[in-house]
C-alpha cells in the first residue's frame, strides 16, 4: 500500500472586481463588498445588463510593455495571478520551477482575438495578437515561459468546473512523484459569447444574483485566482507558510442534459460522496460547505437535494454562496472561491450568502443568510457544477494533518480496447488492411467549393479589406486569388453514425460529438465491455485541440447583428467539454469525466490523467482519447501565416521526417482507448492489448516567437522520465513511435532526444510516425499511432511512415517498408505546439499477465 501524499497550498493570488490583491480581496470579503453593478461592456447591447467587471487598473510586473497589446485578458490575469502566488510562495525565480507544472482551468480562452470579428470591428483584429493570443490553449505556453515553468501543463475545460477541476489534477501531478510543486490557474474574463449565451437561455438576473432565495437568476462575474500546490513535506523542509492543505478531489457527471441539472441530483450526489471517500473520512466531518450556488431555480434546487441526500446532518452545516460577491467567474470560479475560503476560515467566520431574502422552495438550509456567521472549521467541502453536467468537489482544510493519510494499492493498468476513425476507414482493423493495400484517404479541397457558399462571406471579404497583412497571406496561398487555392485534407466519408450507435440523435449531435462516440463505442466492443446507463466506475477524459469548429462558428454568426437573438442550442454545443459530455449522456456514463485542452497531441494528457484515475485505484475502467473535425475556414484563418499546414494539391505532401518537409496536411477523426486495472481485466477475460508501464512530461515553451529550443530539448527528461518509471533500459525498446507534424521543428525535437536518450542504437530501433495515413489529427494524433502500434505488437508486422522518400537523417532507422519483428516495449513520443513533450512506454499485452 502507498500512503497518498499530503497537499498543501502555499501561495495564492486573485484578481476580481474586489482588488487585484489576496489582501485586497479579503477585505472585500470581510466588508460584505459585493461587487455587481451595471455592466459596462454590456449594456449597449442587453437592457438590464449586470455584471462583476474588473474595471481598476492592472500592472503586469514582469512583463515588457510591448508585449501587452499581444497578450489577451486571459493570458495576462492567468499570469498575474500566477506570479503573485509564486511571490507568496516564495518561489519566484527559484530552480524548483524546473520541476514545476501549471494546470489551468478555462471556459473562453483565446475568444478576444477573435472579437472584432463577432463585434465587427474588423480593423481592430489582430494578426499578431491572433498568433500569441488566438489558441484556445495559449494561456498554458504563455504564461508557463513567463514565469519559467519547466514541469509540463494541462488546461483544464470544463466550463464551470475547471478550475476545481485543475486543482485536482494538480493534486494527481504531485500524487505521482512527477512534480513536487504545481501551479494552478484559473482565468475567465467574459466575452460578448458568453455573456449572450446566459442572457438567450434566460438566466440572468435583472439585480444582483441571491443564490437560493427570491427571484431566481444569476450574475456573471469575471476574474482570475492561482494557487501554488505543494508536497507537504518539502514545504515543511523548506519553511513555507502553509495556508490549507487539499485532501481529495473527485469528479463526476450528470449524463443528463446539455444545460439543466440532473433534478435527481445523482451527479452530484455521486461526486461528494467519492470526494469524501476520497479523503477518508464521512460525511459527518464536513462543517461547512461552499456550495455552487449560481442562483438559478434548477441549480440550487438540485444542489440543496444533492446536499441532503449526502448529510444526514445538513441542518447542522453553514452552507453558502460566494458568488452574492462577485457573480458567477465560470472558468475560474473554484480557485477564486475555494480562495475565499482560505482567506475567511482561519478567522472562525464563514462567508455569508449575501442579498438573502425569502428562500425559495425547496431550500430549506442555514444558508448563512447576509451576515458572517462564527463557526471553527476544520474541514471544508467546494462544490461547483457545470453545463453538460460536469461535477468536481473537493474537501479542504484551513491546517494541515487534520485527517489521517489515506492508502491506495497502485494497479497495473492496461489497455483493454482501441477505437478509431479516420479518413482510411472505422476500426483499427480496416484502417490497417487500407494501409496494407495502398488506399489513399486525403481528398482535394476546393475553396472555391465552400467560401462561395459561406453565408459569412461578405464578412469575410470585410475582414480582409480591413486586414492587409492578414489579406496578403491568404492571397499568397491561393496565387493571388483565395478562391483558386486547392490543397490536400483528410475527411471522415461514407461512415453512418446509425449502423453503430444505438438511440443515436443526429439532432443533438455535432459532426466532433459524433467522432468521438464512434470511436468510444468501438473502444467499447473491442474490450468485451458493457457500459450501463448510470455506470460510475468508468472515467472519460478526452483531450481537445481546436474542438467544436464548425459549431462556435455557428454560435459566433448568431451573434451578429443582434446578440440578443444568439442561439440557445449552439451555445452549450460550443464548449470545449461538450464532446465529453456528449458521449457520456449518450451512454450514461456518470464516472469521473474531464476535457483537456493542450492543443496538438492532447490525447497524450488524456491518457495519462485517465491511467493515474486507474493505477490509483479511483476508477476501474478508463477512456480516454481525443477527437477533430475539419473547419477550413478556421484552418485558414489560423495558419495563413504559418508553415504547419501544406495548402498544395499533391497526394504525398505530407512528408514526415522529411529531408525537405513541407507541412501536415489537415485531418479530422478521433480515436478511444480503454484502459483498465490489469486485474480487474484478467477476472473478466479481457484481452490485454498492452500494458501502460511508464510515463515522462516536461515542458521547453517560450514566448512565442522565441527560438523553439531555446531551453535545450526537454523531450529527452521525458523520454527518460518514462523509462525509469517503466524500469527499462533504453536497448529493451523494439520500437519508437513519433507524433511530429511534418515541419522540421517538431521531427528535430523528436529525433534530437532519441539520438540523446538512444545513443547508437537509435539507428538501430525502428522509428515511425503514422500521422501521414491519417492527416494531422491535431488532438488525436497521438491515440492513433497507438492504435498501430498495438497492432505492431499484435501481428508482429511494422507498417512503415506513409509517403517519405527522402528522409532528413541516415543514423536513425525509419522505416520505409513492412519490416516483421516481435514488438515488446514500444515508446510513443510526441510534442504539443505549445511546447509539452509526452512519452509513454507500453509492454506487449501476454507479458507479464
Amino acid at each position: 500500500m502507498v500512503k497518498r501524499k499530503r497537499i498543501v497550498v502555499t501561495g495564492m493570488g486573485v484578481l476580481t472586481a474586489l482588488g487585484n490583491t489576496v489582501d485586497e480581496f479579503r477585505e472585500g470579503l470581510f466588508a460584505a463588498k459585493a461587487s455587481i453593478r451595471p455592466s459596462e461592456h454590456f449594456l449597449k447591447y442587453f437592457d438590464h445588463a449586470l455584471a462583476s467587471e474588473v474595471l481598476q487598473p492592472v500592472d503586469y510586473e514582469g512583463i515588457a510593455e510591448e508585449l501587452l497589446p499581444e497578450l489577451d485578458r486571459t493570458v495576462l490575469w492567468g499570469y498575474k495571478v500566477g506570479r503573485d502566488a509564486l511571490v507568496q510562495a516564495g518561489l519566484l525565480n527559484d530552480p524548483l520551477l524546473q520541476k514545476t507544472s501549471l494546470v489551468v482551468g478555462v471556459s473562453s480562452a483565446g475568444a478576444e482575438a477573435i472579437m472584432p470579428l463577432i463585434e465587427n470591428r474588423p480593423q481592430e483584429f489582430s494578426v499578431r495578437k491572433m498568433e500569441v493570443s488566438g489558441n484556445f490553449s495559449s494561456i498554458c505556453p504563455v504564461v508557463t515561459s513567463l514565469l519559467g515553468l519547466q514541469g509540463g501543463f494541462e488546461l483544464v475545460a470544463t466550463a464551470c468546473t475547471a478550475s476545481t477541476n485543475a486543482i485536482g489534477i494538480g493534486f494527481d501531478l504531485i500524487q505521482n512523484d512527477k512534480n513536487p510543486v504545481a501551479v494552478i490557474v484559473g482565468s475567465d474574463p467574459v466575452y460578448l459569447p458568453t455573456f449572450a449565451g446566459f442572457h438567450a437561455l434566460k438566466a440572468m438576473r435583472e439585480e444582483s444574483c441571491c443564490p437560493f432565495s427570491g427571484t431566481p437568476g444569476l450574475s456573471i462575474g469575471e476574474g482570475a485566482g492561482a494557487i501554488v500546490l505543494e508536497e507537504y513535506e518539502h514545504a515543511k523542509a523548506r519553511g513555507a507558510t502553509i495556508y490549507g492543505e487539499i485532501i481529495s478531489y473527485a469528479t463526476s457527471s450528470d449524463a443528463h442534459h446539455e444545460t439543466a441539472p440532473d433534478p435527481r441530483a445523482e451527479g452530484a450526489t455521486l461526486v461528494m460522496r467519492t470526494a469524501l471517500a476520497n479523503a477518508g473520512v464521512g460525511p459527518e466531518a464536513i462543517q461547512y460547505i461552499n456550495a455552487h450556488g449560481t442562483g438559478t431555480e434548477a441549480n440550487d434546487r438540485a444542489e440543496t437535494l444533492a446536499m441532503k441526500k449526502v448529510f444526514p446532518n445538513i441542518a447542522d452545516i453553514p452552507v453558502s454562496s460566494s458568488k452574492s460577491y462577485f457573480g458567477h467567474n465560470i472558468g475560474s470560479a473554484g480557485i477564486i472561491e475555494l480562495i475565499a475560503c482560505l482567506v475567511t476560515l482561519p478567522e472562525g467566520k464563514v462567508l455569508p450568502t449575501l442579498n438573502f431574502s425569502v428562500p425559495r422552495t425547496g431550500c430549506d438550509l442555514n444558508y448563512v443568510p447576509n451576515e458572517f456567521q462564527q463557526h471553527d472549521v476544520t474541514l471544508f467541502m467546494k462544490n461547483n457544477y457545470a453545463f453538460g453536467g460536469n461535477n468536481c468537489s473537493i474537501v479542504s482544510s484551513v491546517k494541515p494533518e487534520q485527517v489521517p493519510q489515506t492508502e491506495y494499492r497502485p494497479r497495473r493498468v492496461a489497455i483493454t480496447g482501441m477505437g478509431a476513425l479516420s479518413s482510411l476507414g472505422y476500426g483499427q482493423e480496416q484502417i490497417s488492411q487500407r494501409i496494407r493495400d495502398g488506399e489513399l484517404g486525403s481528398a482535394l479541397i476546393a475553396v472555391s467549393d465552400w467560401l462561395d457558399g459561406d453565408e459569412n462571406s461578405q464578412e469575410y471579404e470585410k475582414l480582409l479589406a480591413a486586414n492587409p497583412r492578414l489579406s496578403e497571406m491568404l492571397a499568397g496561398l491561393g496565387e493571388g486569388d483565395i478562391r483558386a487555392l486547392q490543397f490536400r485534407a483528410h475527411e471522415v466519408r461514407n461512415i453512418e453514425p446509425r449502423k453503430h450507435l444505438k438511440n443515436f440523435d443526429s439532432r443533438k449531435a455535432s459532426k466532433i460529438a459524433t467522432y468521438g462516440l464512434l470511436a468510444l463505442e468501438q473502444a467499447l466492443q473491442s474490450g468485451g465491455k458493457k457500459v450501463r446507463h448510470g455506470d460510475t466506475d468508468t472515467a472519460l477524459i478526452m483531450g481537445m485541440s481546436k474542438g467544436p469548429q464548425s459549431t462556435v462558428a455557428k454560435y459566433a454568426q448568431s451573434l451578429y447583428p443582434d446578440p440578443r437573438r444568439a442561439r440557445t442550442f449552439e451555445f452549450p454545443s460550443a464548449l470545449m467539454n461538450s464532446i465529453a459530455t456528449f458521449c457520456a449522456i449518450a451512454k450514461g456514463m456518470k464516472g469521473y469525466n474531464t476535457t483537456l485542452s493542450t492543443g496538438y497531441n492532447a490525447s497524450f494528457g488524456a491518457l495519462f490523467y485517465g491511467y493515474e484515475l486507474v493505477r490509483q485505484g479511483l476508477q476501474p475502467q478508463a477512456l480516454v482519447g481525443g477527437a477533430d473535425e475539419n473547419a477550413y475556414s478556421s484552418a485558414l484563418m489560423s495558419q495563413a501565416g504559418s508553415t504547419r499546414v501544406s495548402w498544395t494539391a499533391e497526394e504525398d505532401s505530407f512528408q514526415v521526417y522529411g529531408a525537405k518537409p513541407s507541412g501536415f496536411v489537415l485531418g479530422e477523426g478521433a480515436a478511444v482507448a480503454m484502459l483498465e486495472d490489469v486485474d480487474s481485466a484478467l477476472s473478466r477475460g479481457a484481452e490485454i492489448l498492452a500494458e501502460v508501464v511508464g510515463y515522462g512530461r516536461s515542458c521547453d515553451a517560450v514566448y512565442p516567437g522565441e527560438p523553439a529550443l531555446a531551453r535545450g530539448n526537454a523531450m529527452t527528461a521525458a523520454i527518460r522520465q518514462a523509462l525509469d518509471d517503466a524500469g527499462l533500459r533504453f536497448d529493451q525498446v523494439d520500437l519508437i513511435c513519433g507524433t511530429s507534424w511534418g515541419v522540421a521543428e517538431s521531427a528535430d525535437k523528436e529525433l534530437g532526444a532519441v539520438r540523446e536518450v538512444f545513443g547508437n542504437a537509435s539507428a538501430e530501433i525502428p522509428l515511425v510516425n503514422y500521422n501521414g495515413y491519417f492527416g494531422f489529427v491535431e488532438s488525436a494524433a497521438a491515440l492513433l499511432n497507438l492504435s498501430l502500434v498495438l497492432e505492431a505488437m499484435k501481428t508482429g508486422e511494422i507498417m512503415p511512415i506513409a509517403f517519405t522518400r527522402e528522409f532528413c537523417a541516415d543514423d536513425i532507422a525509419f522505416v520505409r517498408e513492412p519490416i516483421q519483428r516481435e514488438v515488446r516495449h514500444a515508446l510513443l513520443i510526441g510534442a504539443s505546439d505549445g511546447g509539452n513533450n509526452y512519452a509513454v512506454v507500453l509492454r506487449k499485452g501476454a507479458l507479464h499477465a
